[in-house]
């Protein structure tokens, strides 16, 4: 099983990524039979012409080559950001592609898309949550449904939380302990 993602994924502004990102905690809840591998990438985007494709790192290339049972792909929220919204009208392809380029793989992996979860932060400029909730949101759940893939809408899981997102974007380990849990309850679906 492995997590596709951005800084979300990777852990970013928890105490201990390794222990504390949705990934891991989401290892945890599965248990010793469950192998989870982190392939978060801080600051990337769905988009290919975004400001930093996750289609250009190291880490898609190491995904696929995983050959992977499970993939939860979470990427999006940087989509969202000022730099990024004229290329909005690709996401849904892009997304498709992505799918498609798992799907693929010999292991014919089940493949769950997430939504980005709210954003709090007030900088219009930056990942800004009514992009997400009109723009990014909408083309995952339409890309979700043309690949025939589930799609877990992240949004409102934390939209009630600030205080555990201490920048407005990212969860502290408690949030990301809500994200695993529900991916965990999707997985077992």
């Amino acid at each position: 099983m492995i997590c596709v993602g951005a800084s979300i994924t990777a852990g970013a502004t928890t105490a201990n990524p390794a222990t504390d990102s949705y990934p891991s905690q989401l290892g945890r809840l599965l248990g010793d039979e469950y192998k989870v591998t982190n392939y978060g990438v801080s600051g990337c985007t769905m988009l290919r012409h975004g400001n930093f494709p996750y289609w250009i790192t190291k880490q898609y290339q190491e995904a696929l080559a995983s050959n992977p049972d499970v993939v939860f792909i979470d990427l999006g929220g940087n989509d969202s950001k000022v730099e990024n919204r004229k290329y909005m009208n690709e996401f849904e392809k892009d997304c498709c592609d992505m799918i498609r380029s798992f799907a693929n793989l010999p292991s014919k992996p089940r493949i769950i898309l997430m939504t980005p979860i709210v954003s709090f932060s007030r900088d219009a400029n930056y990942i800004y949550d009514k992009v997400i909730v009109e723009d990014v949101a909408p083309h995952t759940f339409s890309a979700g449904d043309k690949a025939h893939v589930e799609v877990i809408d992240m949004h409102p899981l934390l939209d009630q939380y600030p205080e555990l997102m201490k920048d407005g974007i990212h969860p502290d380990a408690i949030g990301s302990g809500i994200i695993a849990k529900r991916m965990c309850q999707q997985f077992k679906k």
